[in-house]
This record gives C-alpha cells, sequence and structure tokens, in this order.
C-alpha cells in the first residue's frame, strides 16, 4: 500500500465512529483556538499601546510634585531647565470642570499651557478648524473634538466663535465657593483617538487665562520636560531627582507602556496556561479514541496481519487516525480562534471605556472615557506554528495506542472475543 491508500483508509476509519471522532476534534478546536486568540488580542493590545502612546513625544518626562504642599513655580522652572540634557520646558495647570454649551453640558478636563508648545508634546495633534489660543489670550479655548461634536448624535455642541462656560467649585476654607467664566472657542481639534491620552475629551487654554481662572497664583500643576533625546530620559530623570529629591513623580511613555505590557503579559501567560491545559485534555481525548479503536478492531487487527501486514504499517494506520484527528482539530481551532478573538475584542471595545486623563497627571474619578479599541493581531508564522504544534500532540497522543496495536499477537487478536 502507498502512503495515499494508508491515509484514506485512516480516514475512512474516522469517519465511521462520527461521534468519538466529532467530540475529540472538538476539543482539539477549543484548545487550539484559545491559544489563538490569547495571542491575538495580546498582539492587538500591545499594537494599541504602542499606537497610544506614539502620540506623545517619544522624549518627554512628565513631572508632577507628590504633595500639594510642593509649589511648581518660575524658579522650579528656571533650575529644572539647566537639568543637562533638557532642550525645552512646557508647564501646565489642569482642573476638572463643568463644561456648558449650547449642545448641552459635560465634565470636561481644561489644561493651560502655551499653545505653541503643544505640538512639542503632543506631536500628532493638528487643528480641524480654527487655530491654536494665543499666550496672550485670556478668552479663548481650544476645544477636543469629542468637546465640541457628540459622538453619539454626530452633531455640534460648540463651534468656532461661540461662546462656552466653564464651571468649577474651590474651597476657601471649609466653604465651597462656585467659580465660572466664559470663553470664547477659537479651535476644534482633529480626532486624535484613543483611551490612554483622551485629548478629544479635553480643552486648552491659555497659562494666563488657567492661572486666574483657577486661582493658581503663578504656580503650576506640573511640567512636562523635553529632551534632547528619548536615549536620554533615563539620565535626565536621575538628574532632576538628584537635584530636586524626591518631591516629584516623574513619568515616562516608556515606563508607562512597560507596566501596562507586564500586567498584559501576566494576564496573557494565564491565557496561554489555560490553552495549554485544553490542549492537554484534547490529547488525553485523542488517545482514549484511539485506544478505544483498537479494542474494538482487534479482530481487524489480526485479520490485516494474517493477510501479511507487518507491524510498521499497522502502527503508521493508528497513527494516521490520530494525526487526522489534530489536522482537522488544528485547523478549524484557527478560524476558531480569529473568530473568537474578534468577539471577545469586540464586547471589550463596546462596554469598556478608560477614565479620562492626562499623560503625566492623576486619574480624575467621574469624567467620561473614550471606548477602547483593539483590534487582534495574527501572524502567518503564529499560525504555523500553532498548527505544527497541535498536529504533533495529536501525533504524539496517538503513538502509544498505535504501537499497542501493532504490538498485538494476530492468532491472540483473531480469537478474540
Amino acid at each position: 500500500m502507498n502512503s495515499t491508500e494508508i491515509f484514506l483508509l485512516s480516514f475512512e476509519a474516522v469517519k465511521e465512529r462520527r461521534l468519538r471522532s466529532s467530540l475529540t476534534i472538538l476539543m482539539v478546536v477549543v484548545g487550539t483556538g484559545l491559544l489563538v486568540s490569547a495571542d491575538g488580542v495580546s498582539e492587538g493590545y500591545n499594537t494599541y499601546l504602542h499606537d497610544e502612546f506614539r502620540k506623545i513625544g517619544a522624549n518627554v518626562l512628565a513631572i508632577r510634585p507628590k504633595t500639594s504642599n510642593i509649589e511648581v513655580d518660575q524658579d522650579v522652572l528656571d533650575s529644572m531647565a539647566k537639568v543637562e540634557g533638557v532642550s525645552n520646558l512646557v508647564s501646565y495647570i489642569q482642573e476638572a470642570v463643568l463644561f456648558q454649551s449650547q449642545g448641552g453640558e459635560q465634565i470636561v478636563i481644561v489644561m493651560g499651557l502655551d499653545h505653541s508648545k503643544l505640538p512639542l508634546v503632543y506631536p500628532t495633534l493638528s487643528v480641524e478648524e480654527g487655530a491654536f489660543v494665543s499666550a496672550t489670550d485670556s478668552s479663548g479655548i481650544l476645544l477636543g473634538n469629542g468637546v465640541a461634536y457628540s459622538s453619539m448624535e454626530g452633531r455640534v455642541l460648540a463651534g468656532v466663535g461661540q461662546t462656552v462656560k466653564l464651571r468649577f467649585t474651590t474651597f476657601t476654607g471649609q466653604r465651597p465657593v462656585a467659580r465660572e467664566r466664559t470663553f470664547i472657542v477659537r479651535g476644534i481639534l482633529e480626532p486624535a483617538g484613543g483611551s490612554v491620552i483622551p485629548v478629544d475629551s479635553m480643552a486648552f487654554i491659555s497659562t494666563s487665562a488657567a492661572d486666574a481662572f483657577f486661582e493658581r497664583g503663578g504656580n503650576f500643576d506640573g511640567i512636562y520636560v523635553l529632551t534632547m533625546d528619548p536615549a536620554l530620559n533615563e539620565e535626565v530623570q536621575k538628574r532632576i531627582q538628584g537635584s530636586f529629591g524626591e518631591d516629584f513623580t516623574i513619568t515616562s511613555p516608556q515606563a508607562i507602556v512597560n507596566m501596562i505590557q507586564n500586567i498584559s503579559s501576566g494576564m496573557t501567560l494565564f491565557s496561554t496556561i489555560i490553552s495549554a491545559i485544553a490542549l492537554t485534555v484534547s490529547s488525553i481525548g485523542i488517545i482514549t479514541t484511539i485506544h478505544t479503536s483498537v479494542m474494538e478492531r482487534i479482530r481487524e487487527i489480526g485479520l490485516l496481519k494474517a493477510l501479511g501486514y507487518k507491524n510498521r504499517l499497522i502502527l503508521t494506520l493508528f497513527l494516521n487516525e490520530a494525526t487526522i484527528i489534530g489536522i482537522i482539530g488544528g485547523t478549524l481551532g484557527i478560524f476558531y480562534g480569529v473568530g473568537l478573538a474578534y468577539i471577545m475584542t469586540y464586547f471589550v471595545n463596546k462596554t469598556f471605556t478608560g477614565p479620562s486623563l492626562s499623560f503625566g497627571s492623576p486619574i480624575v474619578i467621574g469624567l467620561s472615557g473614550t471606548f477602547v479599541r483593539v483590534t487582534p493581531v495574527f501572524s502567518l508564522d503564529n499560525f504555523l506554528l500553532t498548527w505544527i504544534v497541535c498536529v504533533s500532540l495529536s501525533m504524539v497522543s496517538g503513538l502509544y495506542p498505535a504501537w499497542r496495536a501493532s504490538r498485538l499477537n494476530p492468532v491472540a487478536a483473531l480469537r478474540y472475543e
């Protein structure tokens, strides 16, 4: 018999036991699918993170005082500008306010900074309509796309030239004091997307306007430090810590990416372990299926041996059955895994919104976040590797039952009842 005939004979044996073979293939499909989906979602999440943080300059360090007792004033800026490796500084004032316009009201993070330096921090930002606010403009405001337009209805909430009102509450002693001020929309930003840096959900005013409205008295909430080269980020961070002690929290985009990726890697490892357990269960199913097939066909094996079939050919016949189960299960499992990954990310994207925060600032609870948009990422190499692992595991699982079938005594097999 040639290889094709042997393979077809094994395939017919699998078809004869459809229910048992189908259940075993299903176990292989589930194990393979879990492995493929875990890999696709993990790669998609990592791609999403890198895309998000590419919106921030790679040479940016975000610095904030650890406590409210530490003042960030012009003297601090002047000292920090002298640190070796620092090319520029962008100081900012930030506050969560109630944003009111003709289209309604919403909670928005308002940031006051020099708009001419805004592209240094967020290189991908561009103005869709209008212009940036000048440093001397005390009544102009630049809106993120999500603030200007309703994402749900597509209607304009505030257009260029319209007036909007900002309201927030401060405290004098223990007495709350409400403050409000009217601003004129000077520009609207292009959609930036993302949830890690939700620029779409933010608004920007000049530093002088923020200082006066939020009563900062010449102090800032934080500083964006621009280094001469991203490779110098760690050195500059150490120099700043050496000069200012432990008074400031310093964050870099790469540090955040590394932290989130560590968490993601742990989740991926957990998913991979679950997938490995599923594949192990499927391999036990293959062993059981092939062993049962051998027990049911003992007399057939004896007859084949009496007709001159060698031990090697008998082993190959049963080993091919396990291989066929692996090939079918592995192939279907890849398609199942791709579908499962898209289903998982669909529900994550649909239901999960991260809290709004700006790079280097604390999370402001209660602000409307933007939707996460993770798309699974797959590669042909990973598909091929997963398929090979699946088929190889199936062959190994079928090896022992096939070996037992090949070692049966033909006389005893023919007499078996």
